[in-house]
């Protein structure tokens, strides 16, 4: 009997000696989050790790994220990429090799998507990325497609985004007289862009007035902006950095020119930029590449694009949202629903599952293909100051490629 009861005893004491954590914990989940929070990219990563937590907190509150039968706890770790190609690479090495993070995630210009898409690759972990278009994710210098197993990527493609500033100026109010100058300075991004956009526009029979690929930084665009006067330019394209636009903006406003419609992308797709350009930055145009116009529900934050926008700012006085905040929220998505899915963590499942996506987010319905990306919508933006609130303001202006994305204006022409 004594033994009976000891045996009793001890077996009580191994069921109370079990930590209440073992139970609740089942398996963990750690996500490598590579972002540019320091470096030129910066704007990209400033709603991190705001979004991080508002992602994870209310499923970890929970019990953790249902997975086949076990319960599993999100984790998260940030990794500044520096905006660099050499700094998310060595951001993704630690993230995967000191680490041993279960799933990568990437996002901010082939800058940060790249270099981890291809370490993950190697080192065969699942890796999602965004905020880098289609082809400067898929592509490698050679032009030829990579081959990816174990990274998907979502973002709008270059075809959608040439057929989107083509009707952007056809749309112009009144028209305008086919001249067109062009802003594209000699570094990757202003290269590709007049690559693409020149014969594009030539194909309408526009007329370009070219000053050619200027370095970037450049201080004076006085010959330029002369250039533009003397060839009666209606409409300005161009991909500049910030203080580049800047500069002009301020330059061309000294020389008293002003173009019916400017189209200038990467200054002008985030906030703070934007606001320190001041009265020289309403009614620029630009890719749309999110805002709470887009079509799309979170399935696991239960909000649609406003929501979360709305979310954010309430949380952040002050700050105004950037696009990248829907791209990880939607990333996120992505992740939870494959789980899900795949029933199981073992990595072969999940990304049988990642693959088979077929998910409505706040950037849209995600379905990656064969070639493992999913191609978002876009529109056309154009910044504003809100009349009530003196807030700058992105509306969309233009829809016809992605109708789907809601027009919240009517496009005018640039401060006329």
């Amino acid at each position: 009997m004594k033994k009976l009861l000891l045996g009793i005893g001890l077996a009580v004491a191994a069921v109370v000696a079990i930590p209440h954590e073992s139970v609740a914990q089942q398996c963990t989940i750690t996500v490598g989050r590579v972002v540019p929070i320091s470096g030129p990219l910066l704007d990209m990563g400033r709603e991190t790790p705001w979004l991080d937590e508002n992602k994870i907190k209310p499923i970890n509150a929970a019990g953790g994220l249902q997975v086949g039968s076990k319960k599993c706890l999100i984790k998260y770790k940030v990794y500044d990429s520096k905006g660099t190609m050499g700094g998310s690479g060595q951001a993704a090495t630690k993230a995967i090799l000191e680490d041993k993070v279960d799933v990568v995630m990437a996002q901010g210009t082939p800058d940060t998507t790249n270099a981890p898409s291809e370490l993950c690759e190697r080192y065969k972990v699942p890796c999602i990325t965004s905020d880098t278009p289609i082809e400067a994710w898929l592509f490698g210098p050679g032009g030829k497609p990579k081959t990816f197993k174990y990274t998907h990527h979502f973002f709008f493609g270059v075809p959608d985004l040439v057929k989107n500033h083509i009707g952007m100026i056809k749309a112009l109010p009144g028209g305008f007289n086919g001249k067109i100058g062009y802003l594209y300075p000699n570094d990757p991004d202003g290269v590709v862009f007049a690559s693409l956009f020149d014969p594009a526009f030539k194909k309408q029979n526009w007329n370009p007035v070219d000053p050619g690929r200027f370095e970037q930084g450049l201080p004076d665009f006085s010959s330029i902006i002369n250039k533009f006067k003397r060839g009666r330019v209606e409409v300005v394209t161009g991909v500049l950095a910030p203080p580049d636009l800047q500069n002009y903006l301020q330059q061309a406003a000294q020389a008293g020119f002003k173009p019916k419609m400017y189209i200038i992308d990467k200054g002008t797709g985030y906030p703070e930029p934007m606001k320190a350009l001041g009265e020289h930055g309403i009614d620029l145009l630009s890719v749309n590449f999110w805002s709470p116009a887009y079509p799309g529900k979170s399935k696991y934050g239960n909000y649609d694009g406003q929501g979360l926008v709305d979310l954010y700012e309430k949380q952040n006085p002050g700050k105004a949202y950037s696009p990248p905040l829907a791209y990880s929220d939607a990333t996120y998505d992505v992740l939870f629903d494959a789980l899900q899915r795949a029933g199981t963590t073992d990595r072969d499942a999940l990304l049988k599952a990642i693959s088979e996506t077929d998910l409505d987010t706040v950037v849209g319905r995600i379905k990656f293909n064969k070639q493992n990306y999913s191609v978002q919508p876009l529109g056309g933006a154009q910044w504003r100051k809100d009349p009530k609130t003196g807030k700058l303001v992105k509306e969309n202006v233009f829809n016809a490629v992605y109708p789907s994305v809601k027009n919240t204006a009517k496009m005018r022409l640039y401060q006329q």
